[in-house]
């Protein structure tokens, strides 16, 4: 599938103290099964809503204590028994390659890790801006569309106050910084908008967060 590369560079700074940036969002159509994906994963969300029942925050995305996205720490849709979502597997591997290949001189190696959830908007719901993570460790996230109508992901430049938004159509993956912020726009019909998150993590011993048991290999 063609991968579609929006670069963010800026001219060589004049002075010390003016700003650097060299970034890129890609995204890319894939063939996945997009209708049992969806099928998973409405199934699975009361079950891992009411095994989860207290959690602390739905990672500032403003969609509520109630929702799967609050659980998004508690479960990894990549460790679901199911063949639509080794596929999904294979693809975010596939084009994690793609972009590092593109985007460094290929010396760039490590054990990654991924984090991966799924997010049900009802209608009227958004997601409020919010990013990742920001530590010296932060690598890429990514985002793939099951189920939507009509909404956009809104990408925010660290430098500029003007949105870049990408629109979200089933079967659409991308790929961006982590440390990057991003929001949707508002869903606004009766059937749920659907959608897989993931953020790629480098092994490191001194942190927390690779110790997670749902981490999956890369």
């Amino acid at each position: 599938m063609v991968v579609k590369v929006h670069t963010f560079k800026n001219e060589v700074p004049q002075t010390p103290y003016a700003p650097l940036w060299d970034f890129v969002i890609a995204d890319k159509e894939t063939d996945l099964d997009v209708d049992e994906l969806g099928y998973i994963i409405l199934s699975k969300e009361k079950e891992i809503i009411e095994e989860y029942p207290e959690v602390n925050t739905d990672g500032y995305t403003g969609l509520g204590k109630d929702s799967l996205t609050a659980r998004f720490n508690y479960f990894n849709v990549l460790k679901w028994d199911y063949p639509v979502v080794k596929d999904l597997h294979n693809e975010i591997r596939i084009f994690h390659d793609q972009y590092v290949s593109n985007t460094t001189d290929g010396k760039f190696d490590a054990e990654f890790k991924i984090r991966c959830w799924a997010n049900v908007m009802r209608k009227g719901q958004k997601i409020d801006k919010h990013c990742h993570a920001t530590h010296p460790h932060s690598y890429l996230s990514g985002h793939f569309t099951v189920a939507c109508n009509d909404t956009s992901t809104i990408y925010f430049h660290p430098y500029s106050p003007e949105p870049y938004p990408l629109k979200n159509s089933p079967n659409s993956m991308t790929l961006f910084p982590t440390w990057m912020s991003h929001k949707t726009d508002s869903h606004e019909v009766d059937i749920p908008r659907i959608t897989v998150a993931f953020d790629i993590l480098i092994c490191n011993p001194d942190a927390e967060i690779t110790k997670n048991d749902n981490l999956v290999s890369l």
